[in-house]
């Protein structure tokens, strides 16, 4: 769990290169399903096409019987996955698992959805399922998930290192990389970032494009060392913050649900970019100071605000300006 463009996905999605072939992967995004219309059955079929993909000796799911009896349908697929594994190991992956309780609240799934699933958990040792999302169970608002609780190993997946920062933009995975950056350069990019993983990678994507574009298509000659004013040409355009909306835009739709306030607290706060006190913080917003620090609470279990030396700062410097700059001030 963690917020959004931390990686989640990717961790996902590369399970299988670091396990080996003895672990297969049964990959879902439950945002492919849309509204799951055809309720439990659509959900299940996904899965099992999934598990098929994994498994290649596996039959096709036959839709008519997961349509008829879902529940059924898919524990028998998955008992003929389980003989077909031998000695291998399936991760069923369930990517954006927010959605099971959106669809639950619907009635669109049954409520005792996550019950099932337990059961697969502790009926075979070699099944196993993996579900990532933006929340810790506990923080879910139903009962739904309670059955869960006692089986699920929660990991967080958020900021990178410093030197995890470092080391990915002036060191990465590969055979030849002949660009380097100054100390100056990271030590810029992590103070914008903190090590935020997407906008990290959004930093030496625009780096390197840049210094193609103007090596190879200007003709001009560049040190193949990035420096301090190249990363401030950089976040100085502005098709850096429309490239990154898909960061700063998930985050500020995120901050619009939940606890009320969020969003309010984020435009006052980014005004401040050393931050600003809680006293500060709840002399704009009145004397409900349960309800601030409830939605100040919110925002740091998701990554967006921090308290440091008593105070309430971005986690993110570049979050914090787009919301100063996009969202203060949409027509600037």
């Amino acid at each position: 769990y963690g917020h959004r463009r931390m990686g989640k996905t990717s961790i996902l999605r590369n399970i299988n290169s670091y396990l080996g072939s003895e672990v297969r992967l049964a990959y879902v995004n439950l945002l492919i399903l849309g509204g799951a219309e055809r309720g439990v059955s659509d959900l299940f079929l996904a899965i099992a096409d999934e598990i098929k993909a994994s498994l290649p000796a596996l039959p096709k799911a036959e839709t008519d019987k997961f349509d008829s009896h879902p529940e059924l349908a898919f524990k028998q697929y998955l008992d003929l996955a389980q003989a077909a594994l031998g000695s291998s190991r399936l991760i069923i992956a369930l990517d954006e698992f927010e959605k099971l309780e959106e669809w639950m609240n619907a009635g669109q799934i049954p409520g005792d959805l996550l019950d099932i699933f337990r059961g697969y958990i502790q009926k075979d040792q070699n099944i196993a399922f993996a579900f990532a999302g933006l929340h810790k169970l506990e923080e879910m608002t139903a009962d739904y998930f309670n059955p869960l609780f006692a089986s699920v190993r929660p990991i967080r997946v958020s900021f990178l290192s410093k030197n995890a920062t470092h080391q990915v933009l002036a060191n990465p995975s590969l055979d030849d990389f002949p660009l380097d950056f100054s100390r100056d350069a990271l030590e810029r990019i992590w103070q914008l970032t903190g090590g935020q993983p997407y906008l990290v990678q959004l930093f030496g994507h625009y780096l390197v494009s840049r210094f193609n574009r103007l090596t190879f298509e200007q003709g001009k000659p560049m040190e193949p060392v990035f420096s301090l004013d190249d990363v401030e040409t950089v976040v100085e355009d502005s098709e850096f913050y429309s490239q990154g909306r898909y960061y700063f835009a998930g985050v500020w739709g995120q901050a619009g649900q939940g606890t009320e306030c969020q969003q309010k607290i984020l435009k006052f706060v980014a005004a401040f970019p050393d931050g600003i006190s809680l006293e500060g913080i709840s002399s704009r917003f009145g004397p409900d100071s349960k309800k601030i620090i409830a939605a100040l609470k919110e925002l740091e279990r998701h990554d967006v605000l921090r308290e440091k030396d008593g105070q309430w700062q971005f986690t993110v410097e570049l979050m914090r300006r787009w919301v100063n700059d996009f969202i203060k001030n949409p027509d600037s």
